[in-house]
């Protein structure tokens, strides 16, 4: 949204410095954007957090636990009234709750983030939201000339039509080796929903 005037530019600056987005039919949110400034020390410190965030927006924490106005993306079920902005604006993609009072946040607890590939055909066929499992691209390992094969290339693997190689080798070469699963190296950190906007505390 942008303001015809300097005057509403102004103000709309405020308003969404504050982290509020701006309303035409909410006549108070300049008074809440003065307050919530105001509580927060004028620049986004102190106990409230102000960083213009959407609801709907998710971001990672250094912090165990989610600060004021954000819920962790943890799969739970949370109240559409209590909520009624972040329902607005997620609806029930990640979940529908209880199919009445409810409906779910995401749940990114030890997951990676991907880009809705949204028609480029990098990752084709996703559904925004949807999940997938993990996997290793489909490749080839081939067996040297020393395990007996009599049909070889020149890097010295088995080319189709070769005969059977030894089975009594295949243990040295073939045994697979890791974890549990296929990730990159990363770091664990909190992933959290805004969910609302902090106010100011009565009589700041």
């Amino acid at each position: 949204m942008q303001g015809s005037t300097p005057m509403e530019c102004e103000i709309l600056n405020v308003i969404q410095g504050a982290g509020i987005w701006p309303d035409c039919d909410d006549k108070t949110q300049l008074l809440q954007a003065i307050e919530t400034l105001i509580s927060a020390g004028g620049s986004g410190s102190g106990n409230t957090v102000v960083i213009g965030s959407e609801i709907g927006t998710v971001s990672a924490f250094a912090m165990p636990t989610a600060p004021e106005g954000w819920l962790v993306c943890d799969g739970s079920a949370v109240s559409r009234t209590d909520y009624a902005d972040l329902f607005a604006a997620i609806g029930t993609v990640w979940g529908h709750g209880d199919q009445i009072t409810t409906f779910n946040l995401p749940d990114l607890r030890g997951e990676f983030v991907r880009g809705f590939d949204d028609g480029r055909g990098v990752d084709e066929g996703r559904v925004f939201g949807s999940t997938q499992s993990d996997e290793i691209s489909s490749h080839d390992h081939g067996f040297a000339d020393q395990l007996g094969a009599a049909t070889y290339s020149s890097d010295g693997y088995i080319v189709a039509g070769g005969p059977p190689i030894n089975q009594l080798l295949t243990n040295s070469v073939t045994d697979a080796f890791g974890g549990s699963e296929t990730r990159p190296r990363n770091v664990a950190m909190t992933y959290a929903i805004k969910a609302f906007y902090p106010t100011a505390p009565s009589g700041q």
